[in-house]
């Protein structure tokens, strides 16, 4: 008799799972049949969440082969922030900066400056990592946090289920499902340093069919020292359908529009923007997307998704007199054209198993003309067609062990050769709500068209670059203690890279090799303890350290901090008034390329909500205060940010 584990039998539990799109791929991870069922029924009674980014299969967090954090809406909620690089800070091991407001930066161990080129980020499963620069425009997402029902933030590599430039990390990004969001909601937002918003959206369902329309404007002054203003237009639209019982469609559309401001103030510049004098750059980011879930069982599910991106972005101004006055003109144009499929079933009462394939083209066209220089314009459109394979078989031998096995063989037109990244977790269970997790596995990065094909006036690159490589090695431990209102988990690790791509910077124009390795050595901690019914009280910590050979003077030493600590507390006060304080502590450590050295950081936010009453749905009203300690320095010594502090008012009708 087959045995399949019940993971959507209980309502409370569905809307979490429907809105991964995944309920019907809930299939059994094996085991003794109804036991392994009822051990599978603890964990989601212990608040445990369930996971899908490191395999694409529903998993809960205890099965996992590697540590993730799950920040869902009602921790969004109490965050209170406007941008969505700021939810980051509640992850271990991650740093948040600002090279200005159009480059917010998120870290993860390092390794990186201005652009993590070493870490995915997924938004609805659509891959989102620039291929030029590498990294991802955090200030030009087609998206807004009030769209986001939950961020997966993978800590360890994941190569095996997103790809070469799931590295170090990925951070997957869940929207909400148009049923969340019936009716029209509208919000508003005003502060300090220009703080300007609006938001809005309207959604309408039917028997069969659900949609959401958004729509927003954001507007502020930036960081401080910079000519770094902003002003965004944003519109999303989301229909989902569900033709038959067993079949669920989804269409997703998204654009973004801004003008940034970028330049330094004069006299507070770094030495690669002495050349830049204030000015405008518009960027117009946007996507199309659309997925086919067919879920014949419980035991069972096919998906299959198409999207496609665009980014266009330009810079136009004239050189400072020091650099010679010349007229500066950039622009570049990124497409990707993605198409994926996959499948996972149960083979047996003690496997599951999933596989997958997908094609990928990206292109770009790009032209940089400088007035009176030999050579200009320069001209440079290459491709990258990546094509891989993957797959994940989990196997439970017994209700105490759980083994995750998984492979990715890629290959890139780019660098016209084949990449394989396999993994290997052993989760053995302690008890009924403690996990321990042993895993190894191997990564790549592919090198970007900056790094291996792009020649102007400030780039000579020749290809022929290798992968980065990289082996992690990490034991992990997760445990619930219900009694106490306790979660922790725990993690070490010990990551070694080799190949490092890196740029030689002593000459102009630069050139990118490999060369030199880097051991990434440390420890993480997470905790959620709710105090009482209404207080919960969440606690990071990561200690990072490095040791590298520095190839070619890159201080990757201390390019991480060696210490990370994040605090937030939130609380009811009643039934209408809430808040939540937030402190985040950052040791001193050096950014790369263009970044430097910089203090250690201190942020301190808190925030104070209370529910307003209505006709109909209730509002709120909340008063925000971001960086209450002050200025901090980020990324660079000559840049700050500052205090900010907004009203928000939100009412659903």
């Amino acid at each position: 008799m087959h045995h399949v584990i019940r993971l959507c039998p209980r309502r409370d539990w569905l809307p979490s799972l429907m809105l991964l799109g995944i309920c019907g791929g809930g299939i059994d991870p094996g085991g003794a049949g109804a036991a392994a069922a009822d051990a599978s029924e603890n964990e989601f009674l212990q608040e445990l969440p369930v996971v899908i980014s490191p395999t694409h299969l529903v998993q809960p967090l205890g099965d996992a082969p590697v540590a993730v954090t799950v920040i869902d809406r009602e921790l969004i909620r109490a965050m209170g922030v406007r941008e969505i690089p700021e939810l980051m800070r509640r992850v271990a091991g991650a740093v948040v900066a600002y090279e200005s407001s159009l480059a917010p930066v998120v870290s993860y161990h390092g390794l990186n400056g201005g652009y993590m080129h070493r870490m995915q980020v997924l938004v609805d499963g659509r891959s989102v990592y620039d291929p030029v620069f590498g990294g991802t425009h955090w200030a030009t997402l087609p998206l807004e946090v009030e769209d986001i029902e939950r961020i997966e933030f993978v800590r360890g590599s994941n190569a095996v289920t997103d790809g070469a430039n799931a590295f170090l990390a990925t951070i997957s990004i869940t929207t909400r499902q148009a049923a969340e969001d019936r009716g029209t909601y509208l919000q508003s937002r005003v502060g300090n340093n220009g703080i300007r918003d609006v938001y809005g959206r309207y959604g309408g369902t039917s028997d069969r069919v659900d949609y959401r329309l958004s729509a927003a404007f954001r507007e502020d002054d930036g960081v401080n020292h910079r000519a770094d203003s902003k002003q965004v237009r944003y519109l999303a639209g989301r229909l989902d359908a569900r033709p038959s019982a067993t079949l669920q469609m989804t269409a997703l559309a998204g654009y973004k529009t801004g003008e940034y401001g970028y330049g330094f103030d004069e006299g507070n510049a770094p030495v690669f923007g002495t050349c830049i004098p204030p000015h405008r750059r518009p960027i117009d980011d946007g996507y199309a997307q659309f997925r086919l879930e067919y879920n014949p069982s419980t035991a069972e599910q096919t998906l299959f998704q198409l999207y496609y991106t665009q980014l266009d972005a330009s810079s136009a101004y004239r050189r400072t007199a020091r650099c010679g006055g010349f007229l500066d003109e950039r622009a570049y144009s990124v497409r990707r054209y993605d198409a994926e499929v996959r499948r996972s079933w149960a083979p047996s009462e003690a496997t599951r198993l999933i596989v997958g394939a997908s094609a990928r083209l990206d292109e770009v066209e790009a032209e940089d003309r400088v007035a009176g220089l030999s050579g200009s314009p320069w001209r440079n459109a290459p491709e990258n067609r990546h094509a891989r394979v993957f797959g994940n078989w989990e196997y439970r031998p017994s209700l105490r062990w759980l083994v995750n096995v998984g492979a990715m063989l890629e290959h890139h037109s780019l660098t016209d050769a084949y990449y394989g990244s396999p993994r290997l977790a052993i989760n053995y269970r302690l008890a009924d709500r403690q996990t321990l997790r042993w895993g190894l596995s191997r990564a790549v990065r592919v090198p970007g068209f900056l790094e291996e094909t792009w020649r102007n006036d400030l780039w000579d690159q020749a290809g022929g670059l290798r992968a980065e490589t990289l082996l992690s090695r990490e034991i992990g431990y997760l445990g619930s203690f219900p009694d106490g209102g306790l979660t922790v988990d725990l993690r070490v690790f010990h990551d070694r890279t080799d190949d490092l791509l890196n740029a030689l910077v002593d000459q102009v124009p630069l050139q990118t090799v490999n060369g030199g390795w880097a051991t990434l050595t440390g420890f993480e901690a997470q905790t959620r303890w709710r105090l009482t019914p209404a207080t919960t009280v969440r606690l990071a910590y990561a200690y990072t350290d490095i040791d590298s050979d520095n190839p070619q003077g890159v201080r990757y030493t201390e390019s991480a901090p060696r210490h990370i600590a994040d605090l937030l507390v939130t609380h009811d006060f009643n039934d209408r008034l809430s808040g939540s304080l937030g402190f985040n502590y950052v040791s001193s450590m050096e950014w790369l390329e263009g970044g430097t050295r910089v203090p250690p950081t201190r942020y301190l936010d808190l925030r104070l909500a209370r529910k307003l009453k209505g006709g109909g749905r209730a509002g709120s009203i909340a008063l925000n205060i971001h960086n209450l300690l002050d200025d901090q320095v980020s990324y660079q010594n000559t840049t700050t940010v500052g205090r900010q502090v907004f009203l928000t008012v939100d009412w659903p009708f």
